[in-house]
């Protein structure tokens, strides 16, 4: 293509060719008609000749003028875009069209402010000019005004009902608010006027399935899929939902397809080592997220996944982890807020402190248990308590979190940024972001500095960020002579982990081996805690206890094919039969799950990721939870647990030892009954379910941590 001049002149005096159509009798208008076709059907070059043309003859055509801007534009010639499209407009100053291309060159240019001028004024010189108002929003969106983005989508769809990418801006828009109803609505409105979008399709589908309604969803992926058999979007979502459900051979045979298709698509690579890390395949898991930040490393949603896999890799050293931990967070690390001061802030000691808590988890959940009764017991006049909650859903425990907060604030929609500036401007003393790593956590808000002190809270290691201050932890999960590593400083209560007393257990019943005459063992952990290494110590335990069974479930896991056949084959290899394992399967309500500890004698922990849900549900229906000391939190959380629930000779120091307390416990079973028949009013009475103590300790780090900073500007070993 000739390279376009705001000279025309000297453009036809380099040889730009005369059209023909001028040596016809044709009009200008005709020419500019003829070159407006040109330009639609993609032939800029021609088109470009027509309108030059048209300026031989009448130099001051403002659609001539108009159209060589926006073909300069699709050079990238913006500045000259900018002046030809400003001739247009000098000279014919009601030019819409003209109006609203000079704001796409503006946007292209960054200039921002006038691209907005632009688009409202080419709104203004024709009222009905949806396209002008589908601009704006595209500006408003992206400047996080989504109020005013969608009033300018709506407004476009009004005008234009059939313009399809307002209506997918609308619910794509409602659906990042949470406001699925409507977001439902916008979608299947573009279905309605085109049922082939594939992109509405899925959309409508990732909405339904988060109402968990996923047979619904299964449904328009399938239809997406229909009619776009190559479509990653429709792969994903179908190998997705089937991940959730448990069905991990399917899950696998759609996502692996959908690799076929395009081998860098990260989304495709991310849902693979979701589903390897769910059934246990964890290097897999780790490759496929590697994978990801190989070919995105700015990724943070592979970078937490790969971290949270990290976990449970066995062949991890301390130094190993610490060092992935680092390398991956440290890049986030922003050095000019990093030790930021707070010269304003009032330093005295005792009072009354702000305390922020950063979580996408108070909603049903495992943290939210843990953190609970936490909340619900703070002194609110030594503390003002505010709640940042990143979700797009609530439940009944997201209203008791609510009712138990000074300030509860939705903060979703908001960049880690305008997030840190929010909790600057609440004046947080001390901000808390809880399980850094899982969910949707936002640790990263910590490394703007938004508040003197940072904890790291419930993440399971170390954040790696250097803007973290502290990490809380306790004397079993990191004795003294621990060598993890962390950059925190670890501040230790006397008991870390907290769960509220639960009402309406299952009553406690005998031992079944005492009916059975053998002994039954399980695990209710996630499969993918579940090793090699474990697979072959929980072999020798059965070989060493003759007839004993182990009792394995996980939701609805185990009664997939794939997930079957790899427990089974697994322990084969350790020489033991199919027949020795009781594989469940069911999607209960917590009662039933709870009462399924009734068939067990004695619960055997993971590593080198313990459970801690899970272990105090076996400890609170009576069943003795054998745990295995590793060196890092993640393998001594079940340690901390029986150690304060009253029982430390649970936790085993090595493999053997852990195979002789099976042992020792499965030799005596009148005794075995009796420790079952206490065990739930011994944990009860401890220490993990004495909430008004365990809010001082709390209250009292807290303030020490103040202490420290009011007399340093810092924390201790900074």
């Amino acid at each position: 293509m000739n390279h376009i001049q705001s000279n025309t002149q000297k453009k036809h005096s380099l040889g730009l060719k005369v059209n023909p159509m001028l040596m016809s009798g044709f009009s200008i208008q005709q020419l500019f008609e003829h070159g407006n076709k040109l330009h639609k059907s993609g032939d800029i070059s021609e088109a470009e000749t027509v309108f030059r043309n048209i300026l031989e003859i009448a130099p001051e055509h403002p659609g001539a003028l108009h159209f060589l801007g926006v073909i300069a534009r699709q050079c990238g010639e913006l500045d000259n875009a900018e002046q030809l499209i400003k001739k247009a407009i000098k000279i014919a100053p009601n030019y819409h069209t003209a109006h609203n291309n000079l704001g796409k060159v503006y946007q292209d240019l960054g200039q921002i402010e006038n691209a907005v001028k632009a688009f409202k004024r080419a709104a203004k010189e024709n009222s009905n000019y949806a396209i002008a108002h589908f601009n704006l929003g595209i500006i408003f969106k992206e400047q996080r005004k989504f109020e005013d983005a969608i009033n300018q989508f709506k407004t476009s769809a009004k005008l234009n009902p059939h313009h399809l990418e307002s209506h997918l801006e609308i619910g794509s828009l409602y659906q990042s608010e949470g406001e699925k109803f409507n977001a439902q609505i916008a979608f299947k409105t573009v279905l309605h006027l085109d049922e082939t979008n594939i992109e509405a399709r899925c959309k409508l589908a990732q909405t339904i399935e988060s109402l968990n309604q996923t047979d619904e969803a299964l449904k328009d992926y399938q239809i997406a899929l229909d009619y776009r058999p190559e479509s990653t979007q429709a792969l994903n979502g179908i190998g997705r939902l089937y991940h959730k459900n448990g069905q991990f051979k399917d899950a696998l045979e759609h996502l692996n397809k959908a690799l076929s298709f395009n081998q860098h698509n990260t989304e495709t690579l991310n849902n693979l080592g979701s589903a390897y890390q769910s059934i246990g395949e964890i290097n897999n898991a780790c490759l496929y997220f590697g994978r990801v930040l190989e070919l995105a490393p700015n990724a943070y949603f592979a970078e937490k996944c790969l971290l949270f896999a990290a976990l449970n890799n066995y062949n991890y050293s301390t130094d190993e982890l610490f060092n992935l931990h680092v390398k991956l967070r440290s890049r986030h690390d922003k050095p000019k807020f990093t030790k930021k001061i707070f010269p304003k802030k009032s330093k005295a000691p005792n009072r009354r402190l702000k305390i922020g808590y950063l979580s996408s988890d108070f909603r049903t959940h495992v943290v939210a248990l843990n953190i609970l009764p936490l909340i619900a017991n703070h002194d609110h006049d030594n503390f003002e308590i505010f709640l940042y909650y990143h979700s797009k859903n609530d439940d009944l425990m997201t209203k008791a979190f609510s009712d138990r907060a000074d300030h509860f604030k939705f903060i979703n929609t908001m960049t880690d940024e305008e997030l840190a500036k929010l909790i600057e401007e609440d004046e947080i003393d001390i901000f808390v972001t809880l399980a850094g790593r899982f969910d949707e956590n936002r640790p990263l808000v910590a490394t703007y500095r938004p508040a003197p002190i940072q904890i790291s809270f419930h993440d399971c290691a170390t954040s790696g960020l250097a803007a973290m201050d502290y990490y809380l932890t306790d004397n079993i999960i990191s004795p003294p002579n621990t060598a993890e590593k962390f950059t925190e400083q670890l501040f230790r209560l006397p008991t870390y982990y907290q769960y509220p007393h639960q009402e309406g257990l299952p009553e406690i019943n005998e031992c079944p081996a005492i009916k059975n005459e053998f002994i039954t063992f399980s695990c209710f952990n996630k499969p993918e805690k579940i090793g090699d290494e474990v697979i072959k110590l929980w072999a020798k335990i059965l070989r060493a206890i003759p007839n004993s069974q182990l009792l394995l479930k996980y939701f609805k896991y185990y009664s997939e094919p794939l997930m079957q056949e790899r427990i089974i084959r697994r322990f084969a290899e350790n020489n033991i039969s199919e027949d020795r394992l009781i594989l469940n399967a069911s999607q209960d309500t917590h009662a039933d799950h709870l009462t399924l500890y009734h068939q067990v004698d004695i619960a055997l922990d993971p590593f080198p990721f313990n459970g801690a849900t899970t272990t105090f549900e076996a400890l609170s229906m009576g069943v003795p939870v054998i745990a295995l000391q590793g060196d890092h939190f993640v393998s001594r959380v079940a340690t901390s647990l029986v150690s304060h629930a009253g029982h430390p000779e649970l936790a085993a120091e090595n493999f053997d030892q852990y195979v002789d307390i099976a042992v020792r416990l499965s030799s005596d079973v009148n005794s075995l009954n009796m420790t079952r028949q206490n065990l739930r009013h011994q944990l009860l009475r401890s220490s993990i379910c004495n909430a008004v103590e365990y809010v001082k300790n709390v209250e009292s780090a807290f303030r020490k941590m103040w202490v420290t900073w009011c007399k340093t500007g810092g924390y201790k070993g900074n």
